[in-house]
């Protein structure tokens, strides 16, 4: 019996760390495929025979994309880590404000990207879609935590 609770508990832990390991990579990759099903909805409804907006219009897609990102990128890193999910949420929370400040700072000061000058697409809001999105994806991971308890 005491070794059937060793096997337990080591199998518990090892789901445990592996959980805590890939918390912040699944995020990152979730943030990234969800931004696939954006542009497909966006360019069919764009495409659509009856709208037929020729050329394509980028503007919504570069400007929804950011708030889709970081709500995906917050909420799944929350939903992954095996405890302390509002405060995993608050962590990534502060990690997407560092890097848009850090984006906007860049751009601001005119700086280089391969060659080629950052610039804000569509006066700005971009950034603020991103700010209004990871605060969204705070409040929807502290809501699935409290309906969770």
């Amino acid at each position: 019996m005491a070794d059937q609770d060793f096997q337990n508990n080591i199998k518990r832990d090892l789901k445990y760390w592996i959980r805590w390991l890939v918390f912040f990579p699944g995020a990152i990759l979730a943030g990234i495929l969800v931004c696939f099903p954006l542009h497909w909805i966006l360019y069919s409804t764009l495409r659509n025979e009856t709208i037929f907006i020729d050329p394509y219009p980028e503007l919504p897609e570069r400007l929804l994309t950011p708030f889709v990102f970081s709500i995906a990128f917050i909420w799944t890193g929350s939903k992954i880590a095996p405890e302390y999910k509002v405060k995993i949420s608050v962590i990534l929370f502060g990690l997407m404000m560092f890097l848009i400040g850090g984006f906007v700072f860049l751009t601001l000061s005119g700086a280089d990207l391969m060659g080629r000058k950052l610039y804000f697409q569509g006066g700005g809001i971009g950034p603020i879609m991103a700010i209004a999105g990871a605060v969204v994806g705070v409040y929807v991971a502290w809501r699935d935590f409290r309906n969770s308890n």
